[in-house]
């Protein structure tokens, strides 16, 4: 007899907890401090353009744009080699010599928590994600034992590492948030497995603000994060 529900596949992410979240980004040259601080300084930039003058879609792509800005002058201004990233209009952080690239994308309710299953994304992924998140899983099980000097096809500096997503979700009350590895996206066009997930406390939001998904289906130069609920 078949199932009559979707059998979930056995999720296999690490998970690092809130309390260890900083050990473990230490290791990439990061803390929870200036990941906390760089999503108030989106949040706050948001609350700012939340009002109905604006364009209804401005506030999540002003959070997407001041968030990101904010984690590349944390990172630059410690002069340990961090570099904007943008080849083929794909906006990250990153360094050549650690090998990270981060990027900033918007998550669903599971966000930042280890729930029942693990985040997805709240709008699907275009090409160049895709290219990245592929290369994660190649470097995951390949090239990160090898090196990537030594790949048939040299990539430029801010593509020749592996990304991770600062995911976000925002909720009346809270800001959650993450650091994660992705390592696959479906045929449907959303993240579907993540080898890693550093769990990071949530922030007070600075007002009521709920996802909006944007049915689009290619990267562009703005990632929708929250605007003001109705």
């Amino acid at each position: 007899m078949s199932q009559s529900h979707e059998q979930i596949p056995a999720r296999r992410s690490k998970i690092v907890r809130p309390e260890h979240a900083d050990e473990r980004l230490a290791e990439m040259g990061l803390s929870v401090a200036k990941i906390r601080s760089s999503v108030t300084t989106g949040d706050d930039a948001r609350s700012r353009v939340s009002i109905r003058y604006y364009p209804r879609n401005y506030p999540g792509i002003t959070m997407w744009a001041e968030t990101l800005a904010a984690l590349r002058r944390e990172l630059l201004k410690i002069r340990q080699g961090w570099r904007i990233g943008q080849t083929g209009n794909y906006e990250t952080v990153y360094s050549e010599a650690r090998r990270l690239a981060f990027a900033v994308v918007a998550g669903d309710r599971f966000t930042g928590v280890e729930g029942e299953r693990d985040p997805r994304l709240t709008r699907k992924r275009g090409p160049k994600t895709k290219e990245r998140v592929d290369r994660n899983a190649t470097y995951e099980q390949l090239a990160f034992e090898i090196g990537l000097s030594e790949l048939a096809n040299p990539l430029p500096p801010d593509e020749a590492c592996s990304t991770w997503f600062l995911v976000i979700h925002a909720d009346d009350d809270h800001i959650r948030m993450e650091i994660s590895l992705p390592v696959e996206v479906r045929k449907d066009g959303f993240v579907g497995e993540w080898v890693e997930r550093i769990l990071i406390d949530p922030v007070p939001t600075s007002g009521a603000v709920a996802p909006i998904e944007p049915g689009e289906d290619d990267d562009d130069d703005g990632e929708p994060m929250v605007t003001r609920a109705a």
